[in-house]
């Protein structure tokens, strides 16, 4: 176990390395989030404006029309936040393999993988926003065993599809062929490599620790000093979410070009690298020259 987060740290390490060769990759976590929240303050709005949210209060919580109502509005913004993240994942996982490749990635290549894609990109949200509904209909209606159920077969959907985007845009397989090569490689890792993304998170929660001294000192000094601080927190933890989520493409895409073409990508350890892959047999996939 301790080798494992150790092989972590030097993966989030080098993926820091890549990502400070293109720091304009942060532009797409960046833009991701603004739009999204861009495109929940319309939907907000729209559904103020033409009455539709007054009519799932008039129709009463628990009748089947606010039901349906309710599960239609939910389904639109899964589909909408799912198609914004993805076209945004797209654009950065492209990026970082042209960088991985010994290219020098631009923001316009980016965009334009997303552009040449849009149609995974819209077939692969419609599906995420479809398992997302059926689950939260599971949940609703189970309690907590649903809650239970929802749970697992939400976290085993996330491990399957862990390497969807990478197989769609760069082997350009259908949504059903790209489901079962993402399956089969999250296999060929064992988990080590979800591990070490999971690693990922737990070095950036560390570093957001720090964060909390801001208002906390700020209290100590005056109620507007702690607005301050809890501001420069806010903005803090922004920043490191943004710095994540590119951390988090760059270092799936590396793990996807060695399970793929068995080749360590350029600013990777071999060691780190290798060592996430491994056989039935409890040995390390041999490396390709």
């Amino acid at each position: 176990m301790f080798d494992t987060f150790r092989r972590s740290y030097h993966i989030f390490r080098e993926s820091l390395s890549v990502l400070s060769k293109d720091k304009e990759l942060l532009l797409f976590p960046l833009l991701s989030g603004v739009f999204s929240i861009l495109a929940f303050a319309s939907m907000v709005t729209a559904g103020w404006t033409t009455g539709f949210f007054e009519r799932i209060l008039n129709a009463g919580e628990r009748s089947f029309e606010a039901n349906v109502l309710g599960y239609v509005a939910t389904f639109v913004w899964y589909f909408v936040s799912w198609f914004i993240v993805l076209f945004f994942n797209v654009a950065i996982i492209h990026c970082a393999r042209m960088r991985l490749d010994g290219g020098d990635p631009t923001v316009a290549d980016g965009f334009r993988a997303s552009m040449q894609h849009l149609g995974r990109i819209a077939a692969w949200a419609l599906v995420s926003a479809t398992v997302g509904i059926i689950l939260k209909a599971i949940a609703e209606r189970s309690r907590i065993v649903g809650k239970i159920i929802t749970s697992l077969v939400g976290a085993a959907w996330s491990i399957a599809t862990f390497f969807i985007v990478p197989v769609m845009i760069f082997e350009r397989r259908s949504l059903r062929e790209s489901v079962s090569a993402s399956t089969a490689l999250v296999k060929k890792t064992w988990g080590e490599g979800l591990v070490g993304h999971a690693g990922l998170g737990a070095f950036i929660m560390l570093i957001a620790l720090p964060g909390l001294a801001f208002p906390i000192v700020g209290f100590m000094i005056s109620p507007t000093a702690a607005v301050i601080g809890l501001g420069v927190m806010v903005l803090y933890w922004l920043i490191l979410a943004i710095v994540s989520s590119a951390l988090s493409a760059i270092y799936r895409t590396g793990l996807y070009l060695y399970a793929s073409e068995g080749r360590t990508p350029a600013g990777f350890t071999p060691e780190y690298v290798q060592g996430a892959f491994a056989s039935k047999g409890g040995r390390q996939v041999a490396a390709v020259a």
